[in-house]
């Protein structure tokens, strides 16, 4: 890697520079149903690096127990691995807080806040079908245990040498270079004219 060229790094190109800065435009441009999206398509991201050697799809577990050792609010209520799994069906599916887990009983739905405190609220009095959570505390929780997986992540040797293999067949952003290429000058013959 090119020390010069930080952009080169999978890490600040994929992570930072790739799946936070999305996350980071579409919540300040309040385009809150894409910022929904791609926290959830990030916590997929995250299950796939972590993923064993010999595992090749992310799983719905992956991603719920992911959530279950990474996600969490600065309040009492929290939101649950299955919850949030719902949350990524219905939204990646059907852009909707239902999906085939919150029809079956199997989990919450989650409705949307886009600041609040508490930042999860929930209420079975009035309903238990329902959670309300913060946008911006989801963007929050979600990019602060993205920290602390790359930091779990990259501190084991076995899981790390994965998953720098998989960061090699994420989606990365390279720049564009016009190239020069030379054109006929009217003689037939060709100049960088």
């Amino acid at each position: 890697m090119n020390m010069n060229n930080l952009s080169q790094d999978p890490i600040i190109n994929v992570i930072h520079n790739g799946i936070k800065q999305g996350i980071r435009i579409t919540f300040e441009k309040k385009l809150y149903g894409a910022t929904i999206i791609l926290v959830l398509s990030g916590i997929d991201t995250m299950d796939y690096l972590d993923m064993p050697g010999n595992q090749e799809d992310v799983e719905k577990k992956d991603f719920i127990d992911w959530v279950k050792k990474y996600i969490r609010f600065p309040c009492k209520e929290q939101l649950a691995g299955i919850d949030l799994y719902g949350a990524r069906c219905g939204m990646l599916h059907s852009y909707s807080i239902q999906s085939k887990l919150s029809r079956q009983n199997r989990c919450r739905q989650i409705g949307y806040m886009n600041k609040g405190k508490p930042e999860v609220r929930y209420n079975p009095e009035v309903t238990k079908d329902l959670v309300m959570v913060s946008i911006e505390a989801l963007v929050e929780s979600f990019f602060k245990g993205i920290d602390q997986f790359l930091i779990n992540l990259f501190s084991n040797p076995k899981k790390s040498k994965i998953a720098e293999e998989r960061l090699k067949k994420i989606v990365m952003t390279v720049p564009y270079k016009e190239q020069i290429v030379p054109r006929e000058n009217g003689n037939g013959n060709r100049d960088g004219s």
